[in-house]
């Protein structure tokens, strides 16, 4: 039996609320089991949220499934860590 080790895959993502939801968009975040931490920001973005998941296609889900339906986010921008990519 072979035995195949997961790598998570790290990324962050940077989000704009729409005005006002800051609070609304942040408390939904925290509910993601892929989020594993939500920092309120100053300056063009609201919000910076750490994601790990296990591959890019997990990756696309998540954004597709959760987070293009979490009310109050206005846009996202993807940025991925170097580090431990290979799919």
């Amino acid at each position: 039996m072979r035995l195949i080790k997961k790598i998570m895959r790290l990324s962050y993502l940077l989000i704009r609320a729409e005005h006002g939801k800051i609070g609304i968009v942040k408390a939904a975040l925290e509910k993601f089991e892929e989020i594993t931490e939500v920092h309120e920001v100053f300056g063009r973005y609201d919000i910076i949220a750490k994601v790990q998941t296990f591959s890019g296609k997990e990756f696309k889900k998540f954004i597709q499934n959760k987070m293009r339906i979490t009310e109050g986010i206005k846009s996202i921008e993807p940025i991925f860590v170097a580090e431990g990519m290979s799919d």
